[in-house]
């Protein structure tokens, strides 16, 4: 976007954005949550298909997992991951790990045909 008389032209929509999330306050919240983006890269191709990295709160990294042998997996592996992500993003970008179930998980219902 443009403004009159303004010789720069067009301007790449990142930087319009990155300007509005200034002016709106939530930049610093979108930096946070930019480690959420390097899941993959954290615990690799496989877990990440079976994992997500759902928010960071305050150095909490919370995870789902979409079965309980991935999670104890993960759970095996928190000091590597927490690592990891303290090695890419500074220390202290993940101090612990929290769970959270997916939508739609509880018990299973059986029927009988």
């Amino acid at each position: 976007m443009t403004r009159r008389g303004d010789k720069t032209g067009p301007q790449p929509v990142s930087g319009i954005l990155k300007t509005v999330l200034r002016q709106c306050g939530l930049d610093q919240r979108l930096q946070q949550r930019e480690p959420l983006d390097a899941w993959k890269e954290v615990v690799g191709a496989e877990i990440a298909q079976h994992s997500k990295a759902v928010d960071i709160k305050e150095g909490v990294l919370i995870l789902e997992a979409d079965h309980g042998a991935w999670r104890q997996e993960l759970t095996l592996l928190l000091p590597m991951v927490i690592n990891k992500f303290n090695a890419l993003y500074g220390e202290g970008t993940v101090t612990d790990i929290q769970w959270r179930n997916q939508p739609g998980q509880g018990r299973k219902r059986y029927s009988r045909k």
